[in-house]
């Protein structure tokens, strides 16, 4: 079986250093200190990938109450369906938040953990529009096809920039 990562472009692993330009008001003015406070409630001997993992399992959580109430993304779901839709949502991008601030506290970083990371974030983005096109009933249509799509657009094109820039930049509105 061939290696994953050939053996000339393992030096390059060693050479990579994440950097990142979050000009975010939200995550400024608002978010950061709570990030600042959750980070502490996970162990320093918790590694920062099961922070990822844990967070991205919220959206796999919300998924499968989507498959039971609305697998069709337009059945109306009961109330409490969609308060736990919020709440994985909510868990899931406060833990991607502060995963990278536990890899920094445990000194734990590396480029596999980003890879890792961001490898979630590529999967959990569709499953979350999946659960925006079931609140908003949009149902199996272009008009969730086409948001789908337009949202993996974005991630993909911010993961192309930083992969030529070598920095991931998030404006002033892109959000946390």
């Amino acid at each position: 079986m061939a290696p994953y990562i050939p053996q000339n472009y393992l030096p390059n692993l060693k050479k990579y250093k994440y950097q990142a330009i979050d000009k975010s008001l939200i995550s400024k003015y608002v978010l950061a200190s709570y990030w600042n406070h959750l980070v502490q409630i996970f162990p320093l001997w918790m590694a920062a990938n099961m922070v990822t993992l844990l967070g991205s399992l919220h959206i796999i959580v919300a998924m499968v109450l989507n498959q039971v109430y609305a697998a069709n993304l337009y059945d109306e779901c009961p109330r409490w369906v969609y308060f736990a839709y919020a709440a994985c949502v909510w868990i899931y991008g406060s833990f991607d938040a502060v995963d990278g601030k536990q890899a920094r506290r445990t000194g734990t970083a590396s480029p596999l953990g980003e890879l890792f990371d961001h490898g979630c974030d590529s999967l959990v983005v569709s499953l979350i529009m999946l659960l925006y096109a079931t609140v908003c009933q949009l149902g199996e249509t272009w008009w969730t096809v086409a948001l789908v799509f337009f949202a993996l657009t974005n991630f993909y094109m911010s993961t192309m920039e930083e992969y030529h820039t070598h920095i991931l930049f998030l404006g002033y509105f892109s959000g946390p």
